[in-house]
């Protein structure tokens, strides 16, 4: 069974008479929204789905975290940003001038990416929930509880508690109201906790009433089960920074318990994501991105949410943009090519209707290796390789075509140029004169037949391996190296397209201005 599957099957049995399901994901708009940070909308897209195909009515929540502060700048923003640190993304200006604000920069293109791969989800904007009051009971009640949540952090921690430290712990976060940051310190409360006084390393000395004034933010690991009672989350992953002993989970999880009387959601951690070569995992900080708009013009959405559904959440596994693009492909198409023909296993089968829950059924995929062996031999002009498609056997329209012609052109322009491969212009006199007697009547011989016949695929095949053959006898060594001497001659290479494929679907004439000397 998919994990996804079981989840849901667990949430229904243990809630038999809720009506609506409330899945939950969110992140903080540091910087650009990643590939790594998809996995986390991913997970619980798969698991909102599962509960949909039960037949559940399902809420799908992500939270943007933009009232978070700015920890510090990252890779590809201008320095002059430090000047902003420790203020909520919010409220932080773009660093490009296109947006209101930074935060509202760097969500845009992930909710564009969203769409694309058909991940409907309702967002929830932290800024606004925090500035208009709607978490202020659950503010105040963390206040009114903080030496409380100051013995459960204490229980996992290695050091002491302090009693000076517990009762002057305040689990707060308060913005400034002169310069808007949060380097502020509770300094006296009221009894209640609802008026909390601070002072602000900008000198400033100020009041906020927890009641009416909106500028404050709960620490992560007490925000975290304040929202999960609020929005009555049933289900939330994480990755495994928040997943470890005594990590954000466990503690969050203690919290929700003791200080708001709930049970903490279902959780399922994931693993990171990385690029390929790399330890690590991807950091928008870094600048090591690899964004879910770039990725969406190399593959089609399936495909994305098919390289997901392969692992485990809990499993890492890499991402990469060269030449194992076209492996993706082949992959995803062997894949769906069981499942529309009935031999997919239970597994697949599941995987395959997840992927494809954005696409029309039935659709007809059209290699993307004939693709990338084609279009750069025919300038990609897409009229052309469907015409050369279509001489290969493949009986393809251009609206069939279109869609990934598209992408993989993309790809090879802009990350694997290595793979373009053209016709020479002229004869490569300069190579075939450097051959032996026994090579140039290998190519003389090709030159013959492809002259006095039209020769069909299978023809094509069996005509190559047929003319280095000695007494009927094959020879790899000679098979592969008069290979070697047609790609030199056609495309200037050791290496290139499917050979027989590549000749079969050339047109005739330009075949003889290369090969016949």
């Amino acid at each position: 069974m998919f994990w996804s599957d079981e989840i849901a099957r667990d949430l229904v049995r243990e809630n038999p008479n809720t009506e609506v399901f409330t899945v939950a994901s969110g992140i903080s708009p540091s910087g650009n929204v990643h590939m790594g940070n998809l996995r986390e909308v991913i997970t619980t897209f798969f698991v909102a789905k599962s509960l949909r195909d039960l037949g559940k009515k399902v809420r799908f929540v992500y939270s943007w975290d933009e009232f978070d502060r700015l920890r510090k700048v990252p890779a590809g923003v201008d320095e002059s940003f430090a000047k902003y640190i420790g203020m909520p993304y919010s409220k932080v200006p773009d660093p490009y001038g296109c947006h209101e604000s930074y935060a509202k920069h760097f969500e845009k293109p992930f909710i564009d990416s969203l769409k694309v791969l058909g991940i409907d989800v309702e967002f929830l904007y932290q800024a606004d929930k925090y500035q208009s009051g709607e978490y202020a009971e659950g503010v105040i009640k963390a206040q009114q509880m903080r030496k409380e949540i100051y013995d459960i952090e204490y229980k996992f921690k290695t050091q002491a508690p302090n009693e000076n430290d517990r009762n002057n712990f305040y689990p707060i976060n308060i913005y400034c109201s002169v310069c808007g940051k949060d380097t502020t310190t509770v300094i006296e409360s009221s009894d209640d906790c609802t008026i909390l006084d601070y002072e602000c390393k900008c000198g400033h000395h100020g009041r906020v009433d927890l009641r009416k004034d909106f500028n404050v933010k709960l620490p992560w690991k007490i925000d975290w089960p304040m929202r999960w009672k609020h929005e009555g989350v049933m289900f939330e992953p994480g990755g495994r920074d928040h997943s470890s002993e005594g990590g954000s989970y466990q503690v969050s999880s203690v919290i929700a318990k003791e200080i708001y009387g709930i049970e903490p959601p279902k959780y399922r951690m994931y693993d990171f994501v990385h690029l390929k070569g790399e330890t690590t995992k991807i950091s928008s900080s870094k600048g090591t991105e690899m964004l879910p708009e770039v990725m969406l013009k190399v593959y089609p959405a399936e495909i994305i949410l098919w390289l997901y559904t392969r692992f485990l959440p809990e499993k890492s596994f890499e991402l990469s943009l060269d030449s194992d693009v076209l492996r993706v492909y082949h992959e995803f198409d062997r894949m769906y090519a069981k499942y529309k023909n009935g031999t997919a296993d239970d597994l697949e089968k599941r995987i395959m209707e997840i992927s494809l829950a954005g696409r029309e059924p039935n659709f007809e995929p059209v290699s993307a290796s004939l693709i990338a062996s084609f279009a750069p031999i025919v300038n990609f002009d897409i009229d052309l390789l469907v015409e050369i498609m279509n001489k290969c056997g493949e009986k393809v329209t251009k609206e069939q075509v279109e869609e990934r012609f598209v992408k993989i052109k993309y790809w090879m322009e802009h990350y694997c140029p290595e793979q373009i491969v053209k016709l020479l212009p002229s004869k490569s006199t300069y190579f075939y004169n450097t051959l032996n007697d026994e090579e140039k009547n290998w190519v003389s011989q090709l030159v013959k037949n492809i002259k006095e016949k039209d020769l069909s695929l299978e023809e094509m095949q069996n005509l190559l391996y047929e003319i280095t053959k000695v007494n009927g006898v094959s020879d790899k060594q000679k098979q592969k190296r008069f290979f070697e001497i047609l790609y030199n001659l056609l495309v200037g290479q050791d290496k290139g397209p499917r050979l027989y494929l590549f000749l079969a679907a050339l047109d005739k004439q330009k075949i003889l201005e290369l090969l016949e000397f």
